[in-house]
């Protein structure tokens, strides 16, 4: 997926407001614009600003997994990993417990 649309999809998702977000990672509206919609690429530095304000990893900003034939997340699973996120540590290790348990069946 494109660097724009994977940006997009997660500010959208996220509720964050463009405004904020180019605020919050301190670029000017206009440069997020041309991220978003217009193809520009930014550069690593404020791709690592992006991550740590989206709290995300630059790879998964970047739409990179390390496996090129694998398909993105879809929709569904990227509710689900933005609720694990909010969950504690142990609750999520319960539910990857859970999840092995079931995928050995």
């Amino acid at each position: 997926m494109e660097f724009g649309k994977k940006l997009k999809q997660i500010l959208e998702f996220e509720d964050i407001r463009q405004k904020d977000f180019a605020a919050a990672v301190n670029i000017a509206p206009s440069t997020l614009n041309g991220y978003l919609n217009y193809g520009k690429q930014p550069d690593f530095e404020i791709v690592k600003k992006m991550a740590a304000v989206l709290k995300v990893s630059t790879d998964y900003l970047l739409d990179y997994n390390g496996k090129e034939n694998e398909p993105p997340l879809t929709m569904k699973e990227l509710v689900f990993l933005t609720k694990m996120r909010s969950l504690d540590k142990e609750k999520q290790e319960l539910i990857f417990k859970l999840a092995e348990m079931l995928s050995k069946e």
